[in-house]
């Protein structure tokens, strides 16, 4: 029997109940399948920087998918993408929910780290290589958040307006690539509306566009809480709520919605026809649900996560020859990021990784502890430390869970731990009750007197009461302590022997049956001026300072945009002090979202190094001491400050609508427009190899040209140098850009060689969106094809002329 005449077989078997009851949604993270005919649940799971599995035990952690952009190289992100798909493979998972493609609106998304780049061809290229290497071991990818997902704030209700235009050429197109050229097989509709429509039934860009125009025949998922109402997504092209059982087309009103006749059921057996030629394509039809987890770390991949880590690193500056470090120098290593590397952003991209590094560790391994030192600095975490097992009691914890959400009533089950960390998902709330709640309780005995920092965190409201008295409460100035966790930490003043009662109760924010729990205590001592004086000490008596300074997990997550562009906590001033105690100092920014950097220009040597994963701290010390050149360079802009960027009198809205009047003018659009000097432009990096580059020579016709550019490594280094080919209209009838990416080619050279980096064009490189005829067009005439290093370091322009049709 064909494929699709099995598919149709087993749509015909399928019950009315039984088709609503697969689209619902099963669990946090299945889709259910119907095992009276051998249909398997579907197991879905984030991503996209590794993958957690059902169980949320540990995988691989990637470096984030700004890092991965800032490779500029597709073959890397693919091996990355097929390191992806094994993970899922010994996780059971057949679709990762990745790659994240919104783009970089605005510095202070916070999941800006999450995305690829502010210019829709560099995502699109990132995106296609990543879902390809995904799919290429039999595992399913979901692009997200379709579309206009740019912002935190808000994101349940904001109504984004964006022009067709703005959508066309800048939002559509990396999700456009995903479907027409890799082929996804999911796509995730997001939280806000679009254009007064809600993303989840959006009829002109779900139905219409995606399904219709684009010819997607995959799934299209909510994200999780994102549907709103039973009908109108039914009718306008979602294929599955979730998380399941879904609020609205589960528990039978989505068949009762059918059976009343507001949706058709040739609508429901469209939408399980998709989720079954998924199935097919895995080559799961027939088969059963497997719930068996085997995560397996490889050496292999251990090897890609550091390889390409090193590759997305940035050399923002190194003026003086610092870099690469000597080896036989004293090495302050010094700031908050140094001993606790960021790997990754918080939210739900948020895994445990296999093992954790740090850029002090890997230093002091390489260099040895008698001439590595080290000073924090500055205080960034947000957070405090679970309490210590040896300050908790003979009980340990104790945890009730109720039905509902006051912590009242008897409890549905009782249990004991040992920590007040955890998360609850497998007890369902009792009939009619709306959630789930939790309540746990422990006695404490400090072993320190003084202050300590106490955290109350939950996946909604959490309150810490000790001895009785609130002392803490997750509301207002909170902050993401772990994927979908909200903390708060205050000051509390323990003797050292008293038993003190600790309670934690928490209510979640989400009908679902789900509960996360966070409480943090520790003792912390020092102020301020006392960890800056520690790190201006060390500095003075080393010969060479490293400075790894950066953000957290706590300061960019899903959930909340940053409030700032500035780095958090007194940061800046650490490096100011840092440099006029020893101006021999490299910074290491380790971040994932545009930072101010008021003393770049007093820096000697700056490497920007991303959200790097979990091999990022040896990474760094590769880069830092020569084993590994910095291959990155910027997918964004990034701007000296706040008010230069093209969002900024448009973020994020006022009244739940926020209006995208930049435009088409995002990223260095904007600030060619503008004729504003970025802090570091789009496109730029450095190598400590050094390149020349021949004059371009272009062939073809019309629009369909390639570009070659002979580059020569001329150094005794190896190193990697990408050449970058924009195109700008010399007239337009309408408002253009003054220049657009149009394609890339990265090339490795060793000492001495010299290679062709060839760049292909075609008529989308020359197009724009024209609002008369809804449809692309190539305007006749006189073009530049620019050759580039970055957006503002042009190498040579070819003028080119495209001939009336």
């Amino acid at each position: 029997m064909s494929r699709d005449n099995r598919i149709e077989a087993l749509l015909g078997e399928l019950t009315l109940a039984e088709k609503c009851v697969m689209v619902a949604g099963q669990s946090s993270w299945t889709i259910a399948g119907c095992e009276r005919l051998g249909i398997p649940d579907v197991t879905v799971s984030d991503g996209p920087v590794g993958v957690r599995g059902r169980r949320m035990g540990p995988g691989l952690l990637v470096p984030g998918p700004s890092a991965l952009a800032s490779t500029w190289d597709p073959d890397l992100v693919g091996r990355i993408g097929a390191a992806l798909g094994a993970e899922c493979l010994d996780k059971n998972v057949d679709v990762l929910l990745g790659p994240t493609v919104n783009l970089h609106r605005s510095p202070r998304g916070g999941r800006h780290f999450e995305s690829f780049s502010e210019d829709p061809r560099l995502s699109s290229a990132m995106a296609v290589a990543y879902i390809e290497g995904l799919q290429s071991t039999g595992v399913g990818a979901c692009v997200k958040h379709f579309v206009a997902n740019d912002q935190e704030t808000n994101r349940h209700t904001v109504d984004v307006r964006v022009d067709e235009r703005a959508l066309r050429e800048i939002y559509l197109p990396p999700f456009e690539a995903a479907v027409k050229a890799a082929g996804v097989r999911s796509v995730m509709a997001a939280y806000n509306y679009v254009n007064g429509a809600h993303a989840c039934a959006q009829p002109d860009l779900v139905e219409r566009l995606l399904k219709k125009e684009w010819g997607f025949d995959g799934v299209v998922i909510s994200d999780w809480g994102a549907a709103k109402e039973t009908v109108a997504p039914a009718l306008h092209g979602l294929d599955v709520e979730m998380p399941g059982p879904g609020d609205h087309w589960g528990n039978g009103k989505l068949q009762a919605a059918v059976e009343s006749g507001s949706v058709d059921e040739a609508l429901v057996d469209d939408k399980v026809r998709r989720l079954l030629a998924l199935l097919e394509w895995r080559g799961r039809l027939p088969g059963i649900t497997d719930n068996d987890e085997s995560p397996r770390e490889t050496a292999e991949h251990r090897v890609i996560a550091r390889k390409a880590a090193a590759a997305s690193f940035v050399l923002l500056r190194n003026e003086t020859g610092l870099l690469p470090l000597p080896r036989d120098r004293r090495v302050a290593v010094i700031g908050p990021c140094a001993a606790e590397t960021s790997l990754l952003g918080g939210g739900s991209a948020t895994i445990e990784p296999y093992r954790t590094t740090n850029v002090l560790a890997a230093l002091t391994d390489r260099l040895g502890s008698e001439v590595v030192t080290s000073a924090a600095g500055v205080r960034l975490r947000r957070k405090a430390d679970p309490v210590p097992k040896s300050w908790l009691g003979p009980d340990g914890v104790t945890v009730e869970l109720f039905a509902g959400d006051t912590c009242s009533g008897e409890p549905v089950a009782v249990e004991s731990r040992q920590d007040f960390d955890g998360h609850w998902g497998t007890y369902r709330p009792a009939e009619g009750a709306a959630a789930l709640s939790v309540r746990l309780r422990a006695v404490v005995t400090p072993e320190s007197s003084g202050r300590h920092l106490l955290m109350a965190g939950g996946f909604g409201l959490a309150r810490v009461f000790v001895d009785g008295v609130l002392a803490a409460e997750n509301t207002g100035d909170t902050f993401p302590a772990w994927m979908a966790v909200n903390a708060t930490t205050v000051p509390i003043h323990l003797e050292a022997g008293r038993a003190y009662e600790f309670v934690l109760e928490h209510t979640p924010q989400m009908p679902v049956p789900l509960v996360m729990t966070r409480l943090g205590l520790e003792y912390d001592p020092h102020s301020a001026e006392e960890l800056l004086r520690e790190a201006e000490a060390a500095a003075a008596a080393a010969d060479v300072a490293v400075v790894v300074i950066g953000s957290t997990d706590e300061w960019e997550s899903e959930g909340q945009d940053r409030t700032s562009m500035n780095l958090p906590g007194n940061q800046d001033e650490l490096v100011r002090r840092v440099l006029a105690a020893n101006p021999a100092t490299v910074v290491v920014l380790n971040c994932g979202a545009p930072v101010t950097m008021p003393w770049l220009q007093d820096a000697p040597s700056a490497l920007l190094a991303w959200y790097p994963g979990q091999e990022g701290g040896e990474a760094i010390a590769d880069v830092l001491l020569g084993d590994a050149d910095p291959g990155g360079r910027m997918p964004t802009t990034w701007a000296h400050r706040e008010e230069d960027t093209p969002a900024y009198l448009n973020f994020p809205g006022e009244a739940d609508t926020v209006h995208y009047g930049e435009g088409i003018y995002v990223g260095y659009r904007w600030y060619d427009a503008r004729k504003i000097e970025p802090l570091v432009p789009f496109g730029h990096g450095g190598s400590y190899a050094q390149f020349t580059w021949s004059a371009p020579q272009v062939s073809g016709n019309g629009t369909d040209l390639a570009v070659d550019v002979l580059v020569s490594n001329t150094s005794e280094r190896p190193g990697s140098e990408v050449v970058q080919v924009y195109i700008a209209p010399k007239a337009a009838p309408v408002h253009r850009p003054r220049k657009e990416l149009a394609g890339f080619a990265k090339v490795h050279l060793v000492p001495g060689e010299t290679t062709t980096a060839r760049v292909e064009l075609s008529s989308r490189s020359f197009a724009r969106w024209d609002l008369a005829s809804h449809g692309w067009v190539v305007d006749p005439g006189e073009y530049d094809i620019i050759v580039a290093a970055s957006a503002t370091d042009i190498r040579a322009v070819a003028p080119h002329t495209v001939k009336e049709a």
